[in-house]
């Protein structure tokens, strides 16, 4: 048995450790929101509209989690286990959302209605060409509103609204009472609510798959998460260069797998599972004027078998988070 100094030590090691991840991940909190600043700047949002937002949100988790675990969520223990007043927490439980009058038309049922266009026989032509679809149904012609309830069977999707969405995001168009599809990508480009709510989902999920590999246990599966970026600054002229490959390829990748995913056979379909996905983003490094931190070895000392350093070099983001904190 270990002598009492020893459990010590080993209390006091734990300890100093769990107060160094405590700080790194603070770090996170403060890399997630930098980027975010200044679009609060654009759009006047205060610091402490930002900080009750944070502090609901952590309120609203800790209710959820002691929900799973069958525990009581009285305000005296939320505050207790948030670090916030009593008088925070009831005010905070109190308040209540904003109503989103278009809550069913989502970014990922927009992504069905365009996926089944393309690739459901019943909406598709040679080649899995997307039909010309009427808005008015027409006896021996497939629909407008019969693809959406293909695409999102059993929920309540406004068709008007989600029509004038691809609409607006340009992929689809109107013509004489017809629906052409113009892209199987569903993009919006003026930052008007929809295109900033669809900011915050995307930023979600990217942040979700880094929390799922921090935190799994070893009977779950590692999410893949890979990166890519120019080992040498670029030029404007380099960078559009890139863009133009990541626009041109990237969507290759992402109709490929889309189609894939179609296909898989329904043993490995359940009603109760869960969906899952990827993403593909163009970045700027945030870092570009400090020293790399992410390759600090020696160029001449790396095997001459080794990728020139022009070509995009890829990385594995923890590996490289943990590096540079």
């Amino acid at each position: 048995m270990p002598s009492r100094s020893c459990c010590c030590r080993a209390a006091d090691s734990y300890m100093s450790k769990t107060a160094k991840e405590k700080e790194a991940v603070l770090n996170v909190f403060a890399a997630m929101l930098r980027p975010l600043i200044g679009v609060a700047f654009e759009y006047g949002v205060s610091a402490a509209e930002i900080s009750r937002l944070l502090k609901r949100v952590y309120v609203q988790a800790l209710e959820r989690t002691l929900a799973d675990q069958g525990r009581p969520a009285s305000d005296a223990r939320l505050a207790i286990m948030a670090g916030l007043s009593g008088s925070d927490v009831t005010s905070l439980r109190a308040g209540s959302a904003p109503q989103d009058a278009n809550a069913g038309v989502t970014p990922e049922r927009i992504g069905y209605v365009l996926t089944t266009w393309n690739s459901d026989n019943q909406f598709a032509g040679a080649y899995g060409v997307p039909l010309d679809l009427p808005l008015i149904p027409v006896e021996g012609r497939p629909s407008f509103h019969d693809l959406v309830e293909v695409a999102c069977p059993g929920s309540a999707v406004n068709v008007d609204v989600l029509l004038d969405a691809l609409i607006a995001a340009k992929s689809v168009e109107v013509v004489d009472g017809v629906v052409r599809c113009l892209s199987r990508a569903y993009v919006t480009g003026a930052p008007d609510a929809n295109r900033i709510e669809q900011i915050g989902r995307f930023t979600e999920l990217v942040i979700s798959t880094f929390s799922h590999n921090l935190l799994r246990s070893d009977a779950e599966p590692s999410y893949f998460e890979r990166m890519v970026f120019s080992d040498e600054r670029l030029s404007e002229a380099g960078r559009d260069a890139f863009l133009a490959m990541v626009g041109t390829r990237g969507p290759e990748l992402l109709f490929e797998i889309d189609n894939a995913l179609v296909q898989l056979d329904s043993s490995k379909k359940s009603e109760t599972g869960k969906r899952y996905g990827m993403g593909i983003y163009f970045f700027e490094d945030p870092f570009s004027d400090e020293p790399a931190k992410l390759n600090t070895e020696p160029r001449a000392a790396r095997p001459p078998s080794e990728k020139v350093a022009t070509e995009p070099q890829e990385i594995d983001v923890l590996a490289g988070f943990a590096k540079k904190n």
